[in-house]
């Protein structure tokens, strides 16, 4: 799971805590107490002191691109800087990635299959179900979309 920690962290605890019910592993976040909420870069009690923010973010990284799916806790579409950049690493590396609510502070477009509560993506993550954000509804946004992830990119 990806999101505003700083903003919403209860809402991600929450989540956390519907996925673990039925039986999904969460691998990001692991559940630990946030070290200061007032900073724009969230460390968890967890993280080692030792490490500086690049560290923990790439280490981050590795956790939520090894999931089955990412779910993107999203209240009132907000995600932030961080989660964004998240997102496109998601996006880039074909990581199905769901929504609770389509972003508005991020100009992607997310197909309506693609935004759900946690306990319909956790059915979809039993029933091995999970499908990558592509396809969507306008052709030419896909074409370019799937351009871009490939590495073909336009001359316009």
């Amino acid at each position: 799971m990806i999101g505003s920690f700083r903003r919403h962290y209860a809402e991600v605890l929450a989540t956390l805590t519907t996925f673990e019910s039925v039986g999904v592993s969460v691998t990001s976040p692991l559940g630990g107490a946030v070290i200061d909420g007032q900073v724009d870069f969230v460390r968890f009690d967890s993280d080692p002191s030792e490490w500086d923010d690049p560290r923990v973010q790439t280490v981050a990284l590795h956790r939520i691109l090894r999931a089955t799916a990412v779910y993107v806790v999203a209240p009132e579409g907000y995600v932030g800087r961080t989660t964004c950049y998240e997102i496109g690493r998601c996006l880039q590396s074909r990581t199905p990635t769901y929504f609770s609510e389509a972003p508005v502070d991020l100009p992607i477009a997310v197909p309506d299959t693609h935004v759900l509560p946690p306990d319909v993506l956790a059915a979809y993550i039993l029933e091995e179900t999970v499908a990558p954000l592509l396809p969507l509804h306008d052709p030419e946004l896909a074409s370019l979309e799937r351009r871009l992830l490939d590495g073909e990119y336009d001359e316009r």
